[in-house]
């Protein structure tokens, strides 16, 4: 697989489990209980889960899982972030060459991209793509 077919799916997998943590998160603080609502089974009172038959907790039951989900979230969006970055390094050096012959080797040896993925980068018409790619085939074939 290329490099920058690696970061981007290492980018959706940070990105996936980042949504999933925010989506627990979500849920977690969906679960608490109504200000002045007991929500305890201590004492004679009736608690808001046996009323309304729901699962309510209150705010300081749920802050240090709250607290520790934010954190992992925190350093999926840092992971994502640093990944971001090394993919656009890779693209900036893509485009600060010069010959278009060279931006398809490397796109095609080094990154991985296919002659269609190569064509649409560079704004180039798929045949065109393909016969640069067939040329360097050549020249590496009578340089071996």
């Amino acid at each position: 697989m290329s490099k920058v077919k690696s970061i981007t799916a290492m980018i959706n997998i940070e990105t996936n489990c980042r949504d999933n943590l925010v989506r627990r998160k979500g849920r977690l603080m969906s679960q608490l209980a109504p200000d002045g609502i007991k929500t305890s089974n201590l004492g004679d009172d009736l608690d808001a889960s046996c009323i309304h038959g729901n699962r309510s907790r209150a705010f300081e039951d749920i802050l240090p899982e709250v607290m520790e989900l934010q954190q992992q979230i925190n350093e999926h969006n840092r992971e994502i972030d640093v990944l971001v970055n090394l993919k656009n390094q890779i693209l900036e050096q893509i485009s600060s060459i010069d010959n278009v012959n060279t931006k398809v080797k490397y796109l095609r040896d080094q990154v991985g991209y296919s002659l269609q993925e190569i064509a649409l980068v560079l704004g180039y018409g798929y045949g065109y793509i393909r016969k640069i790619s067939s040329k360097l085939d050549k020249e590496e074939k009578n340089n071996q």
